[in-house]
């Protein structure tokens, strides 16, 4: 019996290949789109789920809050913090880990042939031997349990063990970091998985830091206030430990380390490790809610293509009245009919989950490439992806086929037999409208969205940041030294290629947060935080950056002069720049030296425009330079290739590396980079699965009226009479979709920019574009079929049916 239906099934598929391709060619699109979304959402959502103790691990973050009562949020945490609490020896604390983040860094290997030199970038930390113990490393060689516990230990991945040296054997064998310290290899871990955003492959021993760092060292270690963003804390708990009352042991012991009135400012939290990926506040990578969006994309991409094999499977099943009322009469059962029509459905269902496999094989590293991720679309290999496909296989066999064959099982024999089914061909005809509605409201809600992401990303990238961006390059240099900077800059500066020449801790924006307390004259330290801008005596110039009134700072080993912005001026409550020249000003953050206001610099964004610019000043202090920024007249290889010889002649045990400043900043926003191919690419897909419904409706329609036509012809209707008359309906409720879709659009999209400091402004005719492509091409589409229909010959329109 079951073989029968199959069968039978197949005979009608075959036999209305136009509609079984579109049927299949759609749902394959939606499958392929919930697919990638589905592992998108599932790869963020298992960031360091692996870790066997997860669930117990937190990382210490804090905010400061001032009289304004803004908080300012950062993931960093002191040092000291560490050290008073093992001495408290907290029964509810497990272990405590410590990961300090280097930035490019050189590292140098000695072979039979000679050194091999190394750039690292972002994936060095500073461990302790506790981090080991928190953290679920595969170890291939060493001992997890004191591989960091002595000085000048370093522990690597199997990758860069491989990279450099060649071969796994390496414990015992050294390498030289920075050109400065030498370290002994005492373990080698599995590269890290892909899911996690503890991306450290070379771990350096936390007792070498004196050596590392040795101008700083101390005050990381023994000062609650000196915070740095790249410095983490992590607490392993016992099961049941109160994380908030950690919390607020911690805010009380930086009460009693720093006294009531400097420690106000501060409030440490304790943030589950699973939360860090998500969390913005604290360098989250991507948002809960932005992963909740686009499993609704992938709901409705699903829907609408149900919506096109709804319609359709309704709009024909009218034709197919008589052969159920014939099995009706032969004794065939209403279940029997369900069932036979849920099979056709299985069968384009199943067609179309293989060419969306191959759609998927396709695409796959392209996407990968696309989205910056490593999504592996193997459903043998991946248990979750294979149970989540045959679901939507059998939720879209259920939701696209029950609705037409309960309709079709629900004839009556005498009925179907004499085509008397008006009443439920009217009450299908209604549903069907509705449906056409309702897709075209999710296509709409999408290329609205699509619109004003594009629109507030382009905003982003291009709006004045008040300073200058472009023709920049920023040059990692590996040594401050005087002697060494000073060369630098004479020879860089003798070529007619080279404008200008700075040497800074970062450039004026960056993701690098520095800043603390600050003193204005003869007051006492102000309730707000300043952020610190490092850079030399040139740095105003090389990037452009506009002064108010005064000049820039003088060249100078520490801080003595400032810069500082308007933002800041008026905090301080001046408002005329002229008159802040030639004050007092000491910087918290600068080792407290008390220094004068030389300059008022207009204000520019220091960080990415989803905050406001910030109380900002800019200071010299050699010690903490780490870039030179080279203004260049033109990008030309002849010009890099200059830098790149007067870099390597200043610093010859190092690797050269640059990075343009504008593509610097582009990084800023790769979120919303991200979030706009995400919305477009499903925005196009839901447009394309709307068009082929339209399609193959109209095609069904103009069927159905075929004689209907032929008679208006022969009566003297026009082409365009006739194309007019089929397209209207379906016009109307796609204006229907367009009216209900606009408000809805606009508040969701108010709300996704009301995340932006700084964003465009919602303009009518983002609406109004948005309706009339829409329009436009669902006209196109039901045109190019109600043409072909309006211009076949009146007697073979006639003889239709006979």
């Amino acid at each position: 019996m079951i073989n029968n239906y199959l069968k039978i099934a197949w005979r009608n598929l075959w036999k209305h290949k136009f509609y079984t391709t579109i049927n299949i060619f759609g749902l394959a699109l939606s499958i392929t789109c919930s697919i990638v979304l589905f592992q998108f959402i599932s790869y963020h959502s298992s960031f360091d789920n692996y870790h066997s103790d997860a669930k117990q691990i937190f990382r210490v973050v804090h905010t400061l809050t001032f009289e304004d009562g803004v908080p300012i949020y950062d993931q960093g945490a002191p040092l000291a913090m560490v050290r008073d609490l093992k001495a408290t020896k907290n029964s509810q604390i497990k272990e405590i880990g410590v990961l300090l983040r280097m930035h490019d860094i050189n590292v140098a290997v000695e072979h039979k042939d000679g050194k091999k030199m190394f750039a690292e970038h972002e994936n060095i930390g500073i461990a302790d031997g506790d981090f080991f113990k928190m953290f679920s490393y595969d170890w291939e060689q060493g001992d997890k349990s004191n591989a960091l516990a002595q000085p000048n230990t370093v522990v690597l991945s199997h990758s860069l063990a491989q990279k450099y040296f060649g071969s796994q054997d390496v414990v015992g064998k050294t390498i030289r970091v920075g050109n400065k310290n030498t370290f002994k290899v005492t373990g080698v871990v599995a590269d890290h998985s892909p899911n996690t955003d503890i991306k450290s492959d070379l771990f350096l021993s936390l007792s070498t830091l004196k050596d590392i760092y040795p101008d700083v060292a101390d005050m990381l270690l023994n000062r609650w206030d000196i915070i740095n963003t790249t410095n983490t804390v992590f607490f392993a708990l016992t099961k049941g430990a109160d994380p908030n009352g950690i919390a607020k042991q911690l805010n009380q012991m930086n009460v009693k380390a720093q006294g009531p009135e400097m420690a106000k400012p501060f409030n440490f939290m304790l943030l589950p490790l699973s939360e860090m990926h998500f969390d913005g506040r604290f360098a989250g990578v991507i948002q809960h809610s932005l992963l909740t969006t686009l499993t609704i994309i992938g709901l409705l991409l699903i829907v609408i293509a149900c919506v096109n094999f709804i319609n359709m499977a309704t709009a024909q099943s009218f034709k197919r009245a008589k052969e159920i009322g014939t099995r009706k009469v032969l004794g065939s059962s209403p279940g029997a009919i369900f069932f036979q029509f849920i099979c056709e459905t299985a069968y384009i269902v199943i067609f179309a989950a293989l060419l969306s496999g191959a759609m998927i094989i396709v695409i796959a590293p392209v996407l990968n490439n696309w989205l910056q991720t490593q999504l592996n679309f193997n459903v043998f290999a991946d248990y979750k992806l294979a149970i989540f496909v045959l679901l939507i296989m059998i939720l879209v066999i259920l939701a696209a086929g029950s609705y037409p064959a309960l309709i079709l099982s629900k004839f009556k024999a005498v009925n179907a037999l004499k085509n008397q089914i008006g009443g439920q061909a009217q009450t299908s005809s209604f549903a069907r409208k509705g449906l056409i509605v309702m897709q075209n409201v999710i296509a709409q809600i999408l290329i609205i969205s699509t619109i004003l992401i594009t629109l507030q990303v382009r905003y982003l990238k291009t709006t004045d940041i008040g300073f200058d961006k472009d023709a920049i390059v920023m040059v990692p240099i590996p040594d401050y030294a005087k002697n060494k900077t000073d060369y630098l800059r004479n020879q860089l500066l003798a070529n007619p290629g080279i404008k200008a020449v700075s040497f800074c801790y970062r450039a004026p924006a960056s993701t690098a947060g520095k800043g603390g307390s600050i003193k204005y004259d003869t007051r006492e330290w102000e309730n707000f935080v300043g952020n610190t801008i490092i850079g030399d005596a040139n740095y105003v110039k090389t990037f452009g950056i506009k002064l108010l009134a005064g000049r820039s700072i003088k060249e100078s080993d520490d801080a003595q002069e400032y810069v500082i912005n308007e933002t800041l001026m008026h905090q301080l409550g001046v408002k005329d720049p002229d008159k802040i020249i030639g004050k007092k000003f000491t910087a918290g953050d600068l080792a407290s030296n008390a220094g004068i206001i030389v300059g008022v610099a207009k204000d520019f964004h220091a960080k990415s425009m989803y905050v406001p610019i910030g109380p900002e000043y800019i200071a010299s202090l050699r010690s903490y330079y780490q870039y030179a920024g080279i203004k260049v007249s033109r990008n030309s290889s002849a010009v890099i290739n200059r830098i790149r010889t007067e870099w390597q002649a200043a610093y010859p045990d190092h690797v050269f590396e640059y990075k343009f400043l504008d593509e610097q900043l582009a990084d800023f926003y790769q979120k919303e980079d991200l979030l706009n191919k995400l919305i477009t690419l499903s925005a196009i897909i839901a447009i394309f699965i709307s068009c082929l419904g339209l399609l193959g409706l109209i095609s069904l329609i103009t069927l159905h009226r075929t004689k209907e036509i032929g008679i208006r012809k022969v009566l003297g209707a026009s082409v365009a009479g006739i194309t007019g008359l089929l397209s209207a309906d379906f016009l109307k409720l796609v204006l229907l979709a367009v009216v209900i879709a606009s408000p809805v659009a606009w508040l969701l999209m108010h709300k996704y920019l009301q995340g932006f400091a700084y964003r465009i402004h919602i303009s009518w005719w983002v609406f109004v574009l948005s309706a009339v492509a829409t329009l436009l091409i669902a006209f196109i589409t039901v045109s190019f079929q109600s043409v072909k229909a309006a211009m076949a010959k009146p007697a073979d329109s006639l003889k239709v049916g006979e």
